[in-house]
């Protein structure tokens, strides 16, 4: 698979947010990517150790140290040189790492939240089991009507990071998809854009007791209700105060 170079590097920050490494590593991992990226994206490439020196300015034992740190979170494979051979490495995609983990967390929930299907014991009149197939039908295509919470996230904040995956997912299973994705709209609305800013308007609901999508929309409009007055008020009693000034400076 053809690496791209700035989808790489910026799906490394992200890694990098999750994962501690030393800067030797990552000034050998920025050393090797552009090497692949001077070898044309080749599934390997040969990099001598002296290159790999003059371009990053690491002794041969930092390379090594660093080469292990590497391989050890498997963001590199390495193969050691032979005769007349340079060593071999080939890099791997974080951008692929993610777009895995990703539809992993994807298949995870939608078998946390598949419904699995009665087994039928026993005979039923054929009228019963038409009509039971009918209702069966109808609610298979509500399902598939269903926004699927995870896709909204994805859609609004970009791919869900493993260190919030089990917390969002718990979110799901205890307000339901469908809060939760009012509250994604709300946090998009609002310009919020972070994990945090999201769970933050879901504690407020929690705690306020809202299990239904009324309720959370009524919540809401009673509280931006609540704040317009608020700043009315406000508003109202600072300029009562200025022109209470203006009155005492006109008498005076």
């Amino acid at each position: 698979m053809k690496l791209n170079y700035l989808k790489e590097l910026n799906a490394f920050k992200e890694w990098m947010a999750f994962h501690e490494m030393p800067p030797n590593a990552v000034l050998l991992w920025h050393t090797l990517m552009m090497l692949n990226n001077t070898a044309r994206w080749k599934p390997t490439f040969n990099a001598p150790n002296t290159i790999i020196r003059n371009l990053s300015g690491l002794t041969s034992q930092r390379i090594i140290e660093s080469r292990k740190i590497l391989m050890e979170n498997e963001l590199i494979h390495y193969e050691p040189g032979v005769k007349n051979k340079a060593a071999m490495y080939q890099m791997k995609s974080l951008v692929f790492y993610f777009e895995k983990l990703a539809q992993t967390s994807r298949e995870q929930w939608e078998l946390r939240n598949k419904v699995p299907n009665p087994v039928q014991f026993g005979y039923q009149p054929r009228d019963i089991l038409k009509v039971k197939e009918k209702d069966k039908q109808n609610r298979g295509e509500g399902r598939a009507n269903e926004q699927n919470a995870y896709t909204v996230y994805e859609q609004n904040f970009g791919i869900i990071k493993p260190i919030v995956r089990e917390s969002f997912l718990a979110w799901c299973d205890d307000l339901g998809d469908e809060i939760v994705i009012e509250a994604i709209k709300l946090a998009a609305e609002k310009g919020g854009r972070t994990y945090s800013y999201l769970e933050a308007i879901l504690k407020e609901w929690q705690q306020a007791g809202i299990t239904t999508l009324e309720q959370a929309e009524n919540y809401q409009l009673q509280k931006n209700k609540s704040q317009s007055t608020q700043f009315f008020v406000t508003n109202k009693s600072k300029n009562r105060a200025v022109l209470d000034e203006i009155r005492r400076e006109l008498k005076s």
